[in-house]
């Protein structure tokens, strides 16, 4: 029941990220409560541990990319009103719990060139210039959660069962 909520949440995000390049914030603190509960059922205490490390990742890697921004351009810039969207930073943080480090930086990477490739097809359709990357990122993501459950191949994230 948990995870077809959490599937929901993330293709919702799609819809709402297509539609008006904004996800409510919500959604974010939705995910990542089913996220935590989902593979708190399977990793118990280690969840937390898991979660800090994705975080510190992300949180080097975003001040790093304003660092470089604001260096780049002379003087401090805001990465929320040129580059990066406040639902975009949520989203990442929100998905935290279901990966372990390695595995994070690979779908983290993977879902930016997924999100340039599904914009450079998806170009002619769209209304906006810019990318939908929560909606996009949050559409690989239910991509790889149904691989996971249902192909016994390698897994990327922790979700071993429905």
């Amino acid at each position: 029941m948990l995870l077809a909520v959490l599937l929901l949440c993330l293709l919702l995000m799609v819809f709402q990220d297509w539609k008006s390049r904004m996800i409510h914030v919500a959604l974010p603190v939705v995910v990542f409560v089913l996220s935590m509960l989902q593979i708190k059922q399977d990793y118990n205490a280690t969840v937390w541990s898991i979660t800090a490390y994705n975080v510190a990742f992300f949180g080097i890697t975003f001040v790093g990319l304003v660092a470089y921004m604001s260096w780049k351009n002379k003087g401090f810039l805001n990465p929320f009103e040129h580059y990066f969207g406040l639902g975009d930073l949520l989203f990442y943080l929100s998905i935290t719990p279901l990966f372990l480090l390695k595995n994070y930086v690979v779908y983290f990477i993977g879902s930016m060139f997924f999100s340039i490739l599904l914009q450079l097809t998806l170009k002619k359709r769209m209304k906006h210039q810019t990318v939908p990357l929560a909606g996009f990122a949050s559409l690989l993501l239910v991509v790889l959660i149904l691989k996971d459950l249902f192909l016994n191949v390698y897994k990327i994230t922790l979700i071993n069962k429905i």
